[in-house]
């Protein structure tokens, strides 16, 4: 195999995997909330974002811990 065939076969392969569409699944809905609802303290969020490891899965709403981490977020 020389490298222009090479070079023409990644060039495939990257452009098949970047411009493929994966099923994300539906985020559960939840029943409405009747009431008064408690806001969450700025305490609070601190806490649960000091818990958060780097890295890892994201939750129901497809957001990386890094990202609500980083500087530009909060």
């Amino acid at each position: 195999m020389d490298r222009k065939s090479a070079y023409g076969g990644w060039r495939d392969y990257f452009e098949e995997i970047s411009t493929a569409e994966f099923p994300h699944p539906a985020i559960a809905s939840t029943a409405p909330t009747h009431g008064p609802v408690q806001k969450i303290t700025v305490e609070e969020t601190e806490a649960a974002l000091e818990k958060m490891r780097p890295s890892k899965a994201t939750g129901p709403d497809d957001v990386a811990a890094d990202l609500w981490k980083s500087k530009y977020w909060y």
